[in-house]
This record gives C-alpha cells, structure tokens and sequence, in this order.
C-alpha cells in the first residue's frame, strides 16, 4: 500500500511515533478516541505499545471507535486481536516503562501524565490533574465533539512533550533524477529533452552552478523502498513549561453558560460539502445526535488514495480507489438508521446557487464515460437549514456561502492546513466571506506550478482535521438548536493551541446585504 503516512512525515518525527510506549485511562468513550487519533497517527505502529486502563466498567460506544474498530467492540477483544500492539492492564502495578501517561476524564496520578477532561461544552488539557467541575454532562450532545477536541489536543501535547514535532513543516519530498546538459540554453535543451517512460512527468531545467551547462530534473516515482524524509533532519519543537490549554466551546471557567446545559437538537436537513479530512470527522458527529431527517454528504473526489488515510477517519485501506461519497454514505448509513444519508459525487456549481446561471452545457453533469448524470445538489441545497462547508479551496467556500444567503440556512466554515485550522461561523450579520477575507481573497482557486512541484503539496495530520471537524459539528449543533443566537468567536488551531477571536460585525465599508457583494 502506498505510504499512509506521506502526507504527515513532514510534520513529526514518523519513526519515534511508532516506537513509542503509551500509557492511556480514564472513561471508555474517552480513550476509545485517544485510540482511534493515535491509530490514525500511526503511534506504537511497529516497535511499541499501547496500554489500556479503563476506570469504567462498559463498553465505548463512541461513533468514532465504531467506524475504526467495528470487529472489535471491547477493548479486551482489541487487545485479544492484536496484542503485538495493545495491552490492557487490570490494574496499574506492571513495571512497563511508558513513555507518557495520557488521561482523558481520569483521575489517576502517575509521571509523565497529560490531562484532558471535557464538560458539555468545555474542554480543558493540562499537565496537572484537572478537577471535574460538576457533572460530566456524559448525555450533552455537545460532549462527543469536544472530546475529539479534546484528544486531538491531548495528542498534540503529547508529541510536543516527546520531542516529536519539528519546529519547521516540510511539505513534501521526493527523489529526482539530476543531468547536467552541456550547453547554456535552457530553451534548445528544452526541446530536445524529454522524460522516457513516465507519464505525466515534465523535466525541470535551470542552469549549472557554474554557469557552463543546463540541469534537467526529473520527479521520479515513489519508490516504497526508498523515503526521502529519511535522509532530512529537522529540529524538534522544544519542550519548555507548558501552560494549560482550554480548548472547549466556551471558556473552561464559565460554568453559568446556558450552552451548559442539556438541549435539543431541532435542524435535521444537512448539507456536508467535503467528504476528506473534515467531512469525515465533522458528518459522524453531527449524523449522530440528529433525531430525524437527512444529511446531504457531497465529494468530487473519485478515488480515495492511500496517504489521506492519515486524517481521513471514514476510510480504510479496502476503501482505496472507490469514491469518497459512495463510501462515506455506505459508513455513516450504520451510525444513525432514523437519518438517511445521501452522498453525491458532484462538483458545486453557480446552477446550483442560481438556477438562471446555468449554461446550456451546465445543465447535467457528465461522468468519465460521457454520460450524462442528473445533479441533486440544488435540490438538496434548497431544502436544507445548515451547510458545513469542509472544502479545500476558498471560492467554493464562497459559492457556498452564496447558497446559504439565498436559502437562508446556516453556514460554517472550515479549513485546515498542516498545523493550522480555523472554524468560524457566518450570518448576513456577522458577515460573508467576502466581508471577512475581500473579494479577492474569497474567489481564489488553487494555484498549479509549473515546476516539477506540481500542484501545491500540503501536510496534513489527524490531530488538525479533527480538531477542525469536531469544532464545526459542535457549532454546528448550536445553531440547531434554541441557542442559535448564542454569541460564538471564531476559533483558530495551531498545534494544538486554541485562539478565540471575535467575530464581529461587517466591516463600516460592507455595510449592505452581503448577497449585493458576495
């Protein structure tokens, strides 16, 4: 199989991950999804150790743990499947020399211990037992995606604390073939040298250091046997006093938020746009805790490729080169049967947002075979109160954000890039996204390199997609809720470190309906 952890070996140090010893108690549902994130990271993977202490009696039931481990129910079954791998310890006197000690909604004190505890809405991880704070609100439909938070950056301290981060991203590597070509015109070496035997592959020219010859590169294929992020040092992040993280919805200290307490959820028609690194954690948790209704999960991608494995929770190794929308329906299908789930492989388009905007060749959708296939996004777009937008470019996020003015549904935003995230909220009062990033910003679309680049890599790594995933499922569920009018920042993830800023209201200069400027 390719490399599952290509696209993450630039952010962490892939080989002391999977050596490690790690350490993991608390409640079920908690370490169930500390498991599932270090899984997903590959940690213990070859040469280490997962230890299990549960200080509860029951089984996890937590819908992450049920996508990834489905064979395996309890957590003595998993260690019982692969004990190479997982240990799980009746009590805490075994002399296994842990790395780190991971505890998420526990109490138990030992060295080298990181604390995560969730309430409802808050979420708070520290280096120091954190004291419970009333109830652990087990049944508050927000609890599930604030634990993700909550793991996503117990994980990322973690790796911090070890010493397994770099300080600098390394976006992508690759081998190349190098020739020099005795002559200074790069324009005559160019039109006599071409690759042989690879598709797809253009060779790179630039002059000699020493000004007497032209080097021509070549990108060669990925070779499984050879890694070039094995030959690149990088410094590690350093482990100074680290300060605690609060990480929840509202503040860890206020307890008299009405988002505190248990409420209903009321929206039950659902658009997911995006079904990667977002979708697949954002669907799951908003799926769950609908009572009724449906949920719209659309993905242009035609083929799920081994290296978004890493971060993309919904897939597995026997999901690759299916489509992401066919998949992803046939998994969520099994989380919530009084939902039903719909998954299109489309493109959004201006028709979809404004149905006169469509040209005569728009009208349907033509698949690889040219035939033609009929688009139910509008329908969906138009009968639904919510749009999560989980995307990877910002002018589909602006399109987006058109049909959620038109259709007057809620519209939440994601993006995630290698150790930055960021979830906000948008309203005609609070602004759109041209309100918020300017018009150019807004309708910008990938930019390809001509260069033996390609297009633009990006690192990528669970604990930034879930994060960013959980985030926009738990504002999600506000807004389908009484409390939809709660006053929510805007959130932005470095690793693992969380910033709220305030929304805000437009800018003076965009002071109109944003339909008149979006």
């Amino acid at each position: 199989m390719p490399n599952r952890y290509l696209r993450q070996q630039g952010i962490v140090d892939q080989n002391a991950l999977s050596k490690l010893k790690v350490l993991v108690s608390g409640s079920s549902n908690g370490i169930a999804d500390v498991l599932v994130l270090l899984d997903q990271l590959g940690v213990s993977s070859k040469d280490g150790k997962i230890g299990i202490y549960s200080e509860e009696a029951t089984n996890p039931d937590s819908v992450f743990w049920n996508l990834a481990f489905s064979e395996t129910p309890a957590f003595q079954s998993l260690c019982q499947n692969q004990p190479e791998k997982y240990l799980l310890l009746k009590d805490l006197s075994s002399t296994e020399n842990w790395d780190i000690h991971l505890s998420i909604n526990g109490s138990i004190n030992l060295p080298n211990t990181i604390y995560g505890r969730v309430i409802g809405p808050r979420a708070l991880v520290s280096m120091n037992p954190i004291s419970q704070r009333g109830t652990l609100l087990s049944d508050h439909p927000l609890t599930p995606s604030l634990r993700i938070a909550c793991c996503s950056a117990l994980i990322e301290r973690m790796m911090r604390f070890l010493g397994t981060t770099n300080k600098l991203v390394v976006s992508d590597a690759w081998m190349t073939a190098t020739y020099r070509i005795e002559t200074t015109d790069l324009e005559h070496a160019s039109d006599i040298v071409h690759a042989k035997g690879l598709e797809n592959v253009s060779v790179n020219f630039q002059p000699s250091s020493d000004g007497l010859a032209t080097l021509a590169r070549i990108r060669m294929p990925q070779n499984p046997q050879i890694n070039p992020f094995d030959y690149l040092s990088v410094c590690k992040e350093e482990n100074e006093e680290l300060d605690d993280l609060d990480v929840g919805l509202i503040p860890w200290e206020d307890t008299d938020s009405s988002l505190n307490q248990v409420f209903d959820i009321e929206i039950n028609n659902v658009v997911v746009l995006g079904a990667g690194g977002l979708g697949s954690w954002c669907a799951p948790l908003v799926l769950q805790m609908l009572p009724s209704g449906q949920i719209h999960i659309v993905d242009s991608d035609e083929q799920i490729e081994g290296h978004n494995l890493n971060r993309q929770v919904l897939y597995n190794a026997q999901h690759i080169g299916q489509a992401k929308a066919e998949i992803a329906q046939e998994r969520l299908s099994r989380i919530n049967p009084n939902v039903q789930i719909h998954g299109y492989i489309d493109h959004l388009l201006p028709g979809h947002v404004n149905q006169e905007s469509w040209d005569d060749e728009e009208e349907l959708l033509v698949d690889d075979l040219d035939n033609e296939v009929e688009s139910f996004l509008s329908e969906a777009l138009q009968s639904s109160r919510l749009y999560f937008a989980c995307l990877d470019n910002m002018k589909a996020r602006t399109l987006l954000n058109e049909a959620a003015l038109s259709y007057n549904a809620d519209f939440i935003n994601g993006g995630s890039e290698s150790i930055h995230g960021i979830v906000e909220r948008m309203s005609n009062e609070e602004g759109c996204m041209v309100c918020r990033y300017g018009k150019e910003t807004a309708n910008e679309v990938e930019v390809v390199s001509c260069t033996e680049e390609g297009i633009r890599p990006i690192a990528s790594i669970a604990t930034t997609t879930a994060w960013a995933g959980a985030m926009m499922a738990a504002i999600g569920l506000v807004q389908s809720s009484c409390f939809n009018e709660t006053v929510l920042p805007r959130f932005q993830w470095h690793k693992g470190s969380v910033q709220r800023m305030m929304a805000g209201s437009k800018p003076p200069w965009m002071d109109e309906p944003c339909l008149r400027h979006i």
